[in-house]
């Protein structure tokens, strides 16, 4: 299934849950990095990315000026369509995307969450928590495909 899914993180960010590598060729004992930093959660692959330019524009005026880091989700959604079809009331007990909401946004103070089915569709952008955008990706992944941007910022 092809979906943009990115979380954009304050730069400052430090996701120590999750060991991101930079793969590496190795020829005659040398080594010569290969691609963008990667890391597994579970079946999801994760990559740092470039910020989808056109994302920014539709944040916030507050968010648009900081400086993001982006976490991409490259494979494993369709494990997650698997599971959901197997019994979506499982999932939202037991998930593998709420742990990585977790890991990834669970203390952090402002995020950003894009959800883009086949990369040209966002329909909505607001403001909203971990529990809307995890019932937006189910629901957009069982019910209709359905895009959208989520940001959060703490208010404390």
């Amino acid at each position: 299934m092809d979906v943009g899914f990115e979380f954009l993180l304050p730069i400052e960010s430090k996701i120590s849950s999750i060991k991101f590598e930079q793969p590496v060729y190795e020829w005659q004992g040398e080594k010569f990095p290969q691609g963008q930093e990667e890391a597994w959660f579970h079946y999801f692959k994760l990559i740092r990315s470039n910020i989808p330019r056109h994302i920014i524009s539709l944040l916030p005026d507050s968010f648009q000026n900081e400086q993001w880091q982006c976490i991409s989700i490259i494979d494993g959604i369709d494990d997650l369509v698997n599971e959901l079809s197997v019994n979506v009331d499982k999932v939202k007990k037991n998930n593998v995307l709420l742990d990585l909401f977790s890991s990834l946004i669970g203390i952090e103070k402002r995020w950003v969450i894009v959800f883009e089915p086949d990369y040209d569709c966002i329909n909505e952008v607001l403001e909203g928590n971990v529990n809307i955008a995890f019932r937006k990706i189910v629901d957009s992944l069982t019910i209709e495909r359905d895009g959208f941007v989520i940001w959060f910022e703490r208010k404390d």
